[in-house]
């Protein structure tokens, strides 16, 4: 949902689009390689243990399977024409913005209990994140002058 997100807040304060898509894109390629270890670092230095297993697969399940099947639907879409893949997304748009918000939603009342009760763990999330964040629009800013 955050990548998502970035889209959403990029359109609603008239962004640039192609910078955005290069900061989405330079974002989604670190984090298929940084974010398990960074992760992984920082539950090891609070004393929570988490499998290697369980974060690569969330890095699978939540970030490749989804750019693989949106590579696979966008190929389909514009082997049909560019004026189909227009009307696609003219279509799913309004939906879009709907469900990330339904997820986003769904995501926190799951675990609001957890977040809670550990406020800190919340925080320690948050470091590899904020530092992903300043990294890559930087990095994206430098690159994209």
């Amino acid at each position: 949902p955050c990548t998502a997100m970035v889209f959403v807040w990029s359109r609603l304060t008239n962004g640039d689009p192609y910078f955005t898509l290069s900061q989405v894109a330079l974002n989604d390629s670190i984090m298929i390689f940084a974010f398990a270890p960074i992760v992984a670092l920082l539950l090891g230095i609070s004393s929570i243990t988490v499998p290697w297993d369980t974060l690569f697969t969330s890095v699978v399940l939540y970030i490749v399977i989804p750019v693989i099947l949106a590579q696979i639907m966008r190929k389909q879409l514009l082997a049909r024409g560019q004026a189909a893949f227009d009307a696609a997304m003219n279509k799913i748009q309004p939906w879009s913005v709907a469900a990330l918000l339904l997820t986003l939603v769904l995501l926190f009342a799951f675990q609001g209990d957890a977040i809670l009760k550990q406020p800190l763990i919340i925080a320690l999330l948050a470091v590899p994140i904020l530092i992903q964040v300043f990294f890559n629009s930087s990095l994206a800013y430098l690159l994209n002058r």
